[in-house]
């Protein structure tokens, strides 16, 4: 069986070496994550220094590592699946010729565990090395030191070849059971003509698929703050593979309403082209649904980051009572600014690093002990603050309580899913690299704009630590805001107004998603190679089809207008699929982090991506259809 398996992949090399250079991309990117998963694990494990790059690295590549999965998994089998389909017809000779259900499945599995073995090496390993590429992001994020070298093993390997086996295996004996359960007679047939229906299971589990997406989506309008929006996000993924497994039937439904608005014009080339997707929605939806991931994974993406900036910022505005704000890392002191005529009243913020665990460590596993901490900076107020100046818009509790040691206020969104509450004691551990309990004495809504954690300096002064000045604010006599500004320019003191601070803690928030948005670009770019192999796949197919009508007297320009048709019909149906995925997404994101259901959309990635799947979408399927027409 061996041997006719890769006599079976020689003869289809050309079919299946676009599913070899998709699992070797997918292959370099789950080997440059795992690279960054396991230097964080490691370093975390080896290191006790506070605020390190130990739990921040760990963090980021353990989201990003998440997603990458998820998206890679949907993609390699979308690919497989699309490459067995066009050999139904072979698939199909093979049950006439006597071949077996259970010979049909072991040759699939054996060619595509030979691809797997070929291209998955060939890809890991280049990605094991060239993840170095991204420490220069690393450390300008502030993720990891300047020097930091991320650790090379072959675990990442190891892992990437644990994931994509199964993954391919599965796909591969998922692509072909339709030719395995048909009668060889009704498989001959159905190799040249789609089934017009799809299963009663598939449809099932799209609409589950689909009111579960739905369900989250509401999420933040019962669940307000960043946790119930990041459970929100994550409909769109659901509502993409609900559009995946309902795709042949959206697909023809589109098709069809198009062929009713322009039957009145007598288009011919436009009904064939309309007519054809209607006939061939399956084939199309493999076409149609990674370019609408490509659209739905970007714009979710950058639009919730969007979302945190702003909302970040719009927290920070309404918490700021102050007139002016003085850069106090520089040196300026709060009893310089109160010195100045016109100041009214003073406060000053300061910064210390920490760590805080949320979760208990796991006694089966300890190497992963540094992913229960997580790596942060505690705004520090002075003791006797009210809300006058600087206000958290607390819940429960109250700030005063700050002015006892060993106590902390958190933000009610770095509670979520840690089971803590008002009263509960957490373990913070401080620069001194001592472990203290911290009992929560309050809970405020604000922490996007002024951090989760919020201590008092009775903590710090009962410890013996000291905290680095970051903002001092200031209120000043009414109508004096001006001439107060130019006494302490004059001084040398860094000042702005409220809104200036606001904007620039925005922008400087902005440039720390530097990062993320490599990471993004990264991962649609393989969707995007991803969507393109399986148009290219499908265009190359069609030799025989477009040989056919042009013996049935089609032109050349008629043929050139159905195909440049049908790409416009792939455009519009994956950027339509991928916005309405992602539109409920938005919206919850909206509400649950701004308070307005009106949704914040990087237009521009938004716009860039589909023109991405225009570009890609006429490309990989004009020039290859004629040309194939022409032979």
């Amino acid at each position: 069986m061996w041997f006719f398996s890769r006599s079976s992949a020689r003869a289809n090399r050309a079919s299946l070496a676009g599913s070899a250079i998709i699992v070797a991309l997918a292959s370099a990117l789950l080997s440059a994550t795992g690279v960054l998963l396991e230097s964080g694990v490691r370093t975390g494990a080896a290191s006790d220094t506070v605020g390190g790059s130990a739990m921040l690295l760990a963090m980021v590549a353990s989201s990003f590592a998440g997603t990458t999965v998820l998206i890679v998994i949907f993609m390699l089998s979308s690919t497989i699946a699309g490459a067995l389909r066009q050999r139904r017809r072979e698939f199909a000779l093979l049950r006439a010729i006597g071949a077996t259900g259970r010979q049909v499945r072991s040759l699939v599995t054996r060619e595509v565990l030979m691809i797997v073995a070929v291209a998955a090496p060939l890809g890991a390993v280049p990605g094991l090395f060239g993840s170095r590429l991204l420490t220069p992001a690393l450390e300008s994020s502030g993720i990891v030191p300047r020097g930091f070298e991320l650790t090379l093993s072959p675990i990442p390997v190891a892992a990437t070849l644990l994931l994509l086996v199964p993954t391919a295996v599965l796909a591969a004996r998922l692509a072909g059971r339709e030719a395995v359960r048909t009668s060889p007679t009704a498989a001959v047939q159905q190799s040249q003509a789609e089934p017009t229906r799809i299963g009663q299971g598939r449809i099932a589990t799209a609409i589950v698929l689909t009111a579960s997406g739905v369900v989250l989506a509401l999420t933040p309008f019962f669940l307000p703050g960043i946790g119930g929006t990041m459970a929100g996000v994550m409909s769109a993924f659901l509502l993409i593979t609900a559009g995946a497994l309902a795709g042949p039937a959206i697909v023809a439904w589109l098709a069809e309403r198009g062929l009713r608005a322009t039957a009145p014009l007598g288009w011919a080339s436009g009904h064939l082209a309309l007519a054809n997707a209607r006939g061939f929605s399956r084939r199309l939806t493999t076409a149609v649904v990674p370019l609408a991931l490509l659209v739905a994974l970007g714009t979710v993406q950058s639009s919730f980051d969007r979302t945190t900036v702003a909302a970040a910022g719009e927290q920070l505005a309404a918490g700021l009572h102050a007139d002016l704000v003085v850069d106090a890392s520089g040196g300026t002191t709060a009893e310089q600014v109160a010195a100045v005529p016109g100041v009214t009243a003073t406060l000053t913020t300061a910064s210390i690093p920490a760590d805080v665990k949320i979760e208990d460590d796991d006694e089966e596993m300890p190497l992963f002990d540094s992913l229960s901490w997580e790596a942060g900076a505690l705004t520090v107020l002075p003791s006797g603050v009210g809300s006058d100046v600087l206000d958290l818009d607390v819940r429960e509790g109250s700030v005063a309580a700050l002015d006892d040691a060993d106590t902390v206020a958190l933000g009610r969104d770095a509670l979520f899913g840690t089971g803590k509450g008002y009263g509960d004691t957490i373990e913070v551990r401080w620069p001194d690299g001592v472990e203290r309990e911290a009992t929560i004495v309050a809970l405020y809504e604000r922490s996007l704009g002024f951090g989760d954690l919020v201590v008092g300096e009775a903590t710090l002064n009962a410890h013996g630590l000291t905290a680095q000045p970051a903002s001092i604010l200031v209120q000043t006599a009414p109508s004096e805001t001006d001439d107060v500004e130019q006494q302490l320019a004059a001084l040398g003191a860094p000042v702005s107004d409220v809104a200036a601070h606001v904007e620039a803690v925005k922008g400087s928030g902005a440039s720390t998603q530097d990062l993320s948005m490599i990471l993004l670009l990264a991962l649609l770019g393989f969707v995007t190679l991803a969507g393109a192999n399986t148009l290219a796949m499908l265009s190359g197919q069609r030799g025989g089809e477009l040989a056919l009508l042009r013996r049935t007297g089609a032109t050349g320009r008629q043929l050139t207008s159905m195909v440049v048709v049908e790409a416009g019909f792939v455009i519009g149906a994956a950027v339509l699929l991928g916005t309405v995925a992602v539109l409920p997404a938005l919206v919850g994101a909206g509400y649950g982090m701004l308070g307005t259901p009106l949704p914040v959309v990087d237009w521009a990635m938004y716009g860039g991506l589909a023109a991405v799947v225009a570009v890609v979408a006429v490309v990989t399927t004009v020039p290859v259809t004629l040309r194939r027409a022409s032979r």
